[in-house]
């Protein structure tokens, strides 16, 4: 067997929800391609929480992303408004609005 097998026959097993999930498929929407300009990422993640606003397991999505901490746009939230709301990723989050101070 391949790590690659044994890591997928141990992964933990899918939540219920995720197969009923309005994004399935669509995950260049949810998360961010490498160097994406905040302009574009305003714009994905807009059209991302239309598809959330819709969505009939968008409570447990959020739900699942703020308790696993998870990165990209979860549950009609991104991972800064998460953050911002108390369940920051255990990984750094780019871009937290900041006061910048002049120098």
């Amino acid at each position: 067997m391949s790590a690659l097998e044994e890591s997928i026959q141990s992964a933990p097993p899918r939540p219920w929800w995720m197969e009923n999930a309005d994004c399935r498929g669509k995950s260049d929407l949810f998360f961010p391609p490498p160097g994406e300009r905040p302009a574009a990422r305003e714009r994905r993640e807009t059209r991302a929480r239309g598809v959330c606003m819709s969505c009939t397991v968008l409570h447990a999505c959020q739900d699942f992303a703020r308790s696993e901490r998870e990165l990209g746009f979860w549950g009609g939230e991104s991972e800064i408004e998460r953050a911002e709301a108390g369940y920051a990723p255990t990984t750094p989050v780019i871009g937290l609005r900041r006061h910048r101070t002049s120098a």
